[in-house]
């Protein structure tokens, strides 16, 4: 399995699975069918006004090349071949990407894809499966689901959480890494010695100084904390 780490800006390393060439070519297809939908739809619909063939190519061809760009622009690095296949584009340098990355993309599509077998040739070879227009932008494909998430500050692998996790708590967005050390130091504690006492004293401090309202046991609410932090720390 190939994998690429990305590293956020808090201090988070996130690990994702690289897309698979089959996944990225089925991805291709099924954009190519839409756009070829799109155009058969125009082409129809401008037929009964009349317009020239000239200005109507010329409209069908700008929609057709833009339709991948305005798509990963506007759906978090996603068309719609890449819903369907549970992949997207991300910044190697954990960034999210920017409209001149994707610009950068659509732009290079001309080379990767007009010269026969360049990109996937590219995408073989590279490190992290980057075609030509990913190099350029300093981006890949990876699939949706991580591969682990490591905070790097204090080399620690994360909990994992499912991508439907719907976190409880927003506050534990602000958990600074020695609480989330203390919140696993209490919590090891309390499974060890059976001791109530640190894991209460924790929480007081915790809903006091983040203002939060819970009427959650003890236990559940500091592993809940844990897994809501490290959902928006891996977000």
């Amino acid at each position: 399995m190939q994998a690429v780490s990305i590293q956020t800006s808090q201090n988070i390393q996130l690990d994702y699975e690289l897309a698979g060439i089959g996944e990225r070519i089925l991805a291709f297809v099924i954009d190519i069918l839409i756009i070829l939908s799109i155009n058969l739809v125009l082409s129809f619909i401008f037929s009964k006004t009349g317009m020239k063939s000239i200005a109507l190519n010329v409209i069908i061809y700008i929609i057709s090349y833009l339709y991948r760009f305005i798509c990963e622009a506007t759906c978090n690095g996603q068309t719609v071949g890449k819903m369907a296949l549970s992949i997207k584009v991300v910044k190697i340098d954990g960034s999210s990407p920017s409209l001149p990355s994707y610009f950068l993309r659509m732009v290079m599509e001309v080379f990767d894809f007009f010269i026969v077998g360049l990109a996937v040739v590219l995408i073989i070879l590279t490190r992290k499966g980057q075609r030509l227009g990913d190099l350029v932008a300093g981006t890949t494909v990876v699939k949706m689901r991580k591969v682990s998430a490591t905070n790097v500050q204090n080399k620690a692998i994360m909990d994992k959480v499912d991508e439907s996790y719907e976190p409880v708590f927003f506050e534990a967005s602000h958990l600074r890494d020695h609480e989330v050390r203390l919140i696993k130091a209490a919590l090891k504690a309390f499974r060890e010695d059976a001791n109530p006492v640190p894991i209460e004293r924790l929480e007081e401090k915790l809903k006091e100084k983040y203002n939060i309202h819970s009427e959650l046991p003890t236990v559940k609410f500091l592993y809940t904390l844990l897994r809501d932090h490290t959902y928006y720390m891996t977000r």
